[in-house]
């Protein structure tokens, strides 16, 4: 399959919390990393 995006990232917005995936292809031997983040839906909600 031909990739068209070598980078990218989506986002999921609730009423709970907020979530954020980053996708960036491997090249060669690396492979291909994903990074997830939530934050919480209030102030003083820590992000994991």
């Amino acid at each position: 399959m031909e990739v068209m995006h070598p980078r990218c990232a989506g986002i999921d917005i609730s009423k709970k919390d907020a979530k954020v995936c980053v996708r960036v292809q491997g090249r060669g031997a690396r492979a291909t990393a994903s990074t997830v983040t939530t934050w919480g839906a209030m102030t003083g909600q820590n992000w994991t």
